[in-house]
């Protein structure tokens, strides 16, 4: 889970993890230790911290080179005396060391959902030499031989203890990979950097050989081989694995999950063993519930404990949801759902739901509950039976929660059957709306949300006044249902009327004139992004995606340059004093980053921020950025429109046209030959593989993108071949569509869901198509323009992002539209315009947000917020000349 360790600091915004200190207010961390780590201050020595550890050195020279660093695996319970252990040790032989910073830290790197190859690294020390490394490893071996703890995934362990080892690099530094994604590197003898792998399990670099000391004899088993053959693994997480299996003998199917000791770490300070102890109890004494799979046995291989219990065939009720959902996905797209196609899919709710209720019902009954109730803990069978699965957190009713619930779902305020009483009525309310996430970030959520839908599925209002009911907040638990739960249509107040009324219980976007109309709407939008700003950071400027901590801090995907794009290039919005302030800010970060950074492309460098300030009359400011942006290595990074040299050639063909050129012509033509040459060999590369990898699609990251810019290079150069290069680019993309069930084409990515989106899927590449279709009437022969918008029609989206979310619906099908692709392009528009409401969050009088990836957390940034919204409807309502930077 990528987004994980970016959750914590900041309830309402993705953050660096280093900036988190856990809140002892906070119930759901009263039981985990918080604070500083402190360890003695010994002469002579240098401490900075940087992230969420704590650097220790010998002297005022920082920890440089590579080699076999030691690691040493900590609990949340043993890390504070292995510190003090180990940091004497260090202190000692005057070896460099860094430790977990916080105490919370050593929860959070071995907690059920932290990342895999980093689970369990407490301490690091970094030997001078291999030599060392060998002699100190030894040593800590035997000083910590009485301590246990997790294995760490990505390392060799040592004698099964809780030292471990990995070649590596001691500092951070960076080169690109084989797809000219920036990673971690090494230096190998020709001194060239090359990717630092932390694979799991751990695999050394091809230069390095494995000392002997390092090398285990490998471990005897402790006892028969279990008779089970895996045939699939169906999820990863610290704590373990859960797989598909097949007993040897009798040939039928189960599900082996899987428990890694001292690992996977809960709230109350269980680990993923004891959680399965608990979970194979309660399936054991729910058996007789027929929502409770059987439990068949549990048996321990490899120290790894595994619950073996029933497979049980049918999807999750999240998917299930996603898959008949009348307005989601209906055999005509182009008009509403009939009256038959919501009543069937009510009538199967009908089925379904009771059956939860039922379930949980009767865990409070014998004094239990579940714990964690959302969609993906609920199986639906072929018959629409109803099965629970990951019985985890399913305790006595008064015992302390290990969890608090999924996003979306949860109220860690409530505890016992009110939390499962909570989360139960969120569950009723996803089925016909999945935007639950949206309540915790604006209380009138929750009645718009109820009130939609019982207007789209004519649903009773006794089901509203007992959603509303059971999910108010606690403070307001007792007030008067409101009235806006009756069957009737959602409406809005005159216009005339205050803000605040204008936008209540509405799912309609604001902007429109019978609401706040757009440049009110922007200017609440300009508002919330002023509120949050944060010029004194230097990594990041707004709030933005997870994503954006590891790029340009200005760049325009998850930047300050995409904000700054928004605001220029729209008509109707009036904020030169945080322009300024923005530009400035630019000015400043984007001339230290691209000091130190290798990224070089349009949406994740500088160079965006170039492009943008260029683009909206600013050439002074843009000088400077666009020039260290085409001074960077061009040669090793990939081809996509998003990071790599076809957005280079987008922007600077741009630039190289203009009445007055800020790029040299030959500048641009070198640029599009050399992505000419390499395209080509990149899709014969891919013609080549048997399964393509799904990151290679698209129109951001993929073939669709390529192929777009590749096309306008042939046409700037006259070179027909560049331009059947580009159709043939454009085919290959659509061998991975698929015909849906609404008769769209949709990506196919890897067969877990179909993808419709401006970033990755249909919408994107039928904007490249488009493109070809105006130029020289080109279209491929099993595909169109009409078979790819069948793709955007679905009132219900969960996001309302630019890249993967609605307002990029909104923006692409105008610009379709805008093409001569009138229907049903511009119906789509409004229908989603009339949907965008539902998106909108107003913590504050005034003040507008978007929520980002996942509806997690908000989002100011292009890629995944506010900025991408305002740009999308600004150039819908005809307020702008563009909104996809070099594209469209």
């Amino acid at each position: 889970m990528d987004y994980f360790y970016y959750t914590f600091a900041d309830p309402d915004a993705y953050d660096d993890i280093g900036r988190w200190k856990a809140d002892p207010r906070d119930p759901r961390f009263d039981r985990i230790r918080s604070g500083l780590t402190a360890v003695p201050h010994t002469e002579g020595w240098h401490y900075a911290q940087h992230g969420i550890w704590t650097v220790c050195r010998p002297g005022p020279d920082p920890v440089r080179g590579q080699g076999w660093k030691i690691h040493v695996a900590v609990t949340p319970e043993t890390f504070a005396p292995l510190v003090d252990v180990v940091s004497a040790f260090c202190y000692e032989r005057g070896v460099p060391f860094k430790f977990l910073a916080r105490h919370e830290y050593a929860w959070l790197i071995n907690a059920k959902y932290a990342p895999r190859p980093v689970s369990g690294k407490g301490v690091v020390l970094y030997p001078a030499d291999e030599e060392q490394s060998v002699a100190l490893a030894a040593e800590l071996t035997d000083l910590l031989e009485p301590w246990q703890g997790p294995r760490v995934l990505s390392d060799l362990r040592l004698d099964e203890g809780v030292v471990h080892v990995r070649y590596g690099a001691y500092t951070r530094r960076y080169c690109r990979n084989a797809d000219g994604k920036v990673t971690f590197a090494l230096e190998d003898p020709e001194g060239r950097l090359v990717p630092d792998r932390r694979a799991v399990p751990f695999r050394a670099p091809s230069f390095v050989s494995v000392p002997e000391a390092f090398t285990a004899p490998a471990s005897a088993p402790d006892g028969p081989v279990p008779p089970y053959r895996i045939d699939k693994t169906l999820h990863f997480s610290n704590s373990g694995g859960v797989y598909l299996a097949t007993h040897k003998e009798t040939g039928g199917q189960v599900v082996l999950k899987e428990a890694r000791p001292m690992a996977g770490y809960d709230l109350i300070g269980g680990d993923a063993v004891e959680r399965a102890r608990q979970e194979y109890a309660a399936l054991r004494r729910f058996a007789d519930l027929p929502a409770v799979p059987a439990a068949h046995e549990q048996f321990t291989w490899q120290g790894h404990l595994f619950t073996v219990m029933e497979y049980v065939r049918g999807t999750t009720l999240l998917e299930w949801c996603a898959a008949k959902q009348p307005y989601l996905l209906r055999p005509d797209p182009m008009t509403p759902p009939t009256a038959a196609d919501i009543q069937e899919y009510r009538e199967q709710l009908d089925s379904i739901l009771p059956q939860v209720r039922a379930f949980l019902s009767a865990l409070w009954e014998r004094g239990h509950v579940f714990g964690d109730v959302h969609p993906g803990n609920v199986i639906v069978t072929p018959d629409l039976e109803v099965r629970f699965i990951d019985l985890e957190a399913c305790i006595e009713e008064d015992a302390p929660r290990p969890f608090p619930g999924a996003p979306g779902f949860n109220d860690y305020t409530r505890t016992g059957r009110a939390a499962d009483e909570y989360a139960l009525g969120m569950l009723e309310l996803s089925c016909y709306l999945p935007l639950t996430h949206l309540v915790r970030m604006d209380a009138a959520k929750l009645p718009l949300l109820v009130a939609t839908s019982v207007e789209r599925y004519g649903l009773p209002a006794e089901w509203a006044e007992r959603i509303l009911r059971l999910c108010a907040p606690v403070a307001t638990a007792a007030a008067p249902v409101p009235a806006a739960v009756s069957p009737a249509p959602v409406t809005t107040a005159a216009p005339s009327a205050p803000a605040e009324a204008r936008t209540a219980l509405r799912a309609a976007s604001s902007h429109l004139d019978d609401a706040l109309g757009f440049e009110e709407w922007a200017a609440q939008i300009v508002a919330g992004l002023a509120d949050t700003m944060t010029p004194d950071r230097t990594d990041r400027l707004f709030r933005n995606d997870f994503s954006g901590f590891t790029l340009s801090p200005v760049c325009l995907a998850t930047g300050a340059s995409g904000v700054l794009w928004s605001l220029l290039g729209t008509r109707g919005v009036d904020a030169p004093e945080l322009v300024e302030r923005i530009v400035d800010w630019i000015a400043v970060r984007g001339r230290e980053s691209s000091a130190v950074r290798l990224e070089s492309g349009l949406y994740d460098s500088e160079l965006g921020a170039g492009y943008a300030l260029w683009r909206h009359g600013r050439p002074e400011h843009a000088r400077g950025l666009v020039d260290a942006a085409l001074a960077k290595d061009h040669h090793s990074a990939g081809l996509s429109l998003f990071s790599g040299l076809g957005g280079v050639f987008l922007a600077t063909a741009e630039m190289a046209a203009a009445s007055d050129p800020f790029v040299a012509a030959a500048t641009a033509e070198k640029l599009g030959g050399e992505l000419a040459d390499r395209a080509r060999r990149f899709l014969a590369r891919l013609k080549a593989s048997e399964t393509p990898d799904v990151a290679h699609f698209g129109l951001l990251h993929g073939v669709a993108g390529i192929g777009l810019a590749v096309h306008r290079y042939g046409l700037l150069v006259d070179d027909a071949a560049a331009v059947d290069l580009a159709r043939e680019l454009l085919e290959f993309e659509l061998t991975g569509y698929v015909r849906c069930a609404d008769g769209s084409l949709q990506f196919n990515e890897a067969e877990r869901r179909s993808l419709g989106y401006v970033e990755v899927g249909s919408l994107g590449t039928a904007l490249v198509l488009s493109e070809f279709a105006r130029h020289e009437g080109w279209a491929p022969a099993d595909a169109g323009i009409p078979d790819l918008v069948r793709a955007n029609g679905p009132e219900l989206m969960v996001q309302s992002g630019l890249f993967r979310g609605r307002s990029g619906f909104i923006a692409g099908l105008a610009s379709l539209a805008r093409d001569g692709h009138e229907q049903p392009a511009r119906s789509f528009v409004e229908r989603h315009m009339n949907q965008l409401g539902l998106h909108e969050i107003r913590p504050a009088e005034g003040r507008l947000h978007y929520p980002g990836t996942r509806n997690y957390k908000l989002s100011g940034d292009l890629r995944t917020g506010s900025a991408g919204v305002l740009t999308s409807i600004a150039f819908a309502e005809g307020r702008r000349d563009a909104w996809l930077p070099g594209v469209r």
